[in-house]
């Protein structure tokens, strides 16, 4: 996530779809919803297990800890939950979960959240749970924290479809709707924003999806 993106915006508007992958995968999902909706909980398990990974990576862009995070990682699904008799069969369901996901955070940071208290919850973790590699996981962090600072420094236009698009691991076509913009309108923003965070930063600690995301 944290290396070069070179050579990334050069595929920008050429990749297609794999529009037969995605029905399947959104029928798949739609008979697991409607098995939840019938009464099977366990089967929610799968969403759970399938999205929370990137739901917990998109947390972390806007929280200041790794427990704040966590925290409203969990009240996404337990949000999802909770909504799930709205959501609309043959939609994209990572497309609704994520708008679910922004709004919780932004919940999240104004009810509850205090920087003393993430500052707090951060040293807690590191001094309960060293890392193997100190020397390492610093340079890690310092070139998170500058990407993160780099990345909420961008205008909230362009800020958004950066953290939908490569740390939400949305598609274009997801970041959209999650937007209610134009595919064209999310590429022209994701291309502006790569263009001021190389301007802000070396470009080793540019964002990149990680592999088997969706390119632009």
């Amino acid at each position: 996530m944290l290396l070069g993106m070179q050579g990334h915006a050069d595929t920008l508007g050429h990749a297609e779809p794999d529009s037969m992958k995605e029905a399947a995968e959104r029928n798949r999902e739609d008979s697991i919803i409607a098995r939840v909706l019938d009464g099977d909980i366990d089967s929610y398990r799968f969403l759970v297990n399938k999205y929370s990974a990137r739901v917990l990576a998109f947390c972390r862009m806007r929280m200041r800890s790794e427990e704040d995070a966590q925290d409203a990682s969990q009240e996404v699904f337990v949000r999802a939950y909770r909504s799930l008799a709205s959501f609309k069969r043959g939609e994209s369901f990572s497309a609704w979960l994520f708008a679910i996901a922004a709004n919780n955070v932004r919940t999240h940071i104004r009810l509850f959240a205090s920087r003393k208290q993430r500052e707090v919850a951060f040293v807690r973790q590191q001094v309960t749970n060293p890392p193997d590699d100190p020397a390492g996981e610093a340079e890690r962090a310092c070139e998170f924290q500058a990407l993160r600072e780099a990345v909420s420094s961008l205008p909230v236009d362009l800020r958004k479809p950066v953290e939908l698009y490569y740390f939400a691991q949305l598609s274009v076509e997801e970041t959209a709707k999650v937007l209610r913009l134009g595919q064209e309108a999310v590429k022209s923003r994701l291309f502006r924003a790569r263009k001021q965070l190389r301007e802000a930063l070396a470009e080793n600690v540019q964002p990149k999806r990680p592999p088997g995301g969706i390119s632009l």
